[in-house]
């Protein structure tokens, strides 16, 4: 059965999602960004699907902002941006030597040609690579202590724009690569998604003892895991 998609209303406002009929258990929700995607069983009713997506309300409501977002931005100044899980507004100048420039609420983004949106979108997008490359480098400095006596190597770090993962691990390599998107959620999160990739030269999978080594570094990992989650329909 080909995928099919619907619209459902949350809060008087429509919620397309495209429903892919699988052999799975249960219901599973992806969100990519903006688009929602839901599998499930062909013998479930879609009033059970539905019942479920709206017990996910607020997750459903960001894909739909995140949505609207992606389509009307235009990179022009006064655009709202995360940096840090805080809003920043974009200001974009002509001008004076090339430049991207955090101060105060604002990004300020020089350029030669400021009225080229491509020109604005990449300068912006190298910003936030090397923020999310410093950040996550700081990240894996302070928790590497915790690491090296159990005989985690110094990885190499990578960065990558990803549309689904925040981070991952290849252990045979000691390479632990980024997503060059890290430097919009808080600070504390960054720390997270770090110890993760890290505690993964321990235990390649996400078993009970891959959380357990997980909790001796970070113990309100749960926490923080929950708000990276929140954050995610903003960014993919």
């Amino acid at each position: 059965m080909r995928d099919m998609k619907h619209l459902l209303y949350l809060d008087g406002k429509p919620i397309e999602y495209t429903l892919e009929r699988k052999r799975v258990k249960n219901i599973n929700l992806r969100v990519r960004g903006g688009e929602i995607y839901v599998s499930a069983a062909r013998w479930v009713p879609r009033s059970v699907i539905e019942r479920f997506l709206l017990s996910r309300g607020e997750l459903l409501l960001r894909a739909a902002e995140q949505s609207v977002q992606k389509a009307a931005r235009r990179w022009v100044s006064g655009e709202r941006l995360l940096y840090l899980g805080r809003e920043v507004a974009l200001r974009i100048e002509q001008g004076g030597r090339p430049s991207v420039s955090l101060s105060g609420g604002e990004l300020l983004v020089r350029l030669r040609e400021s009225d080229d949106p491509g020109r604005v979108e990449r300068a912006v997008s190298k910003w936030y690579r090397a923020e999310s490359e410093r950040l996550c480098r700081a990240a894996c400095d302070r928790l590497y202590p915790h690491f090296a006596p159990l005989g985690v190597p110094r990885p190499e770090i990578r960065m990558r724009a990803m549309r689904s993962c925040w981070g991952n691990c290849r252990p045979e390599r000691a390479v632990v690569t980024f997503n060059a998107l890290l430097a919009a959620v808080p600070e504390e999160d960054i720390e997270y998604v770090a110890a993760h990739e890290l505690t993964h030269f321990l235990h390649a999978d996400h078993s009970p003892a891959f959380y357990a080594a997980l909790g001796r570094v970070i113990p309100d990992w749960k926490a923080r895991r929950a708000a990276l989650r929140k954050l995610a329909p903003l960014l993919f």
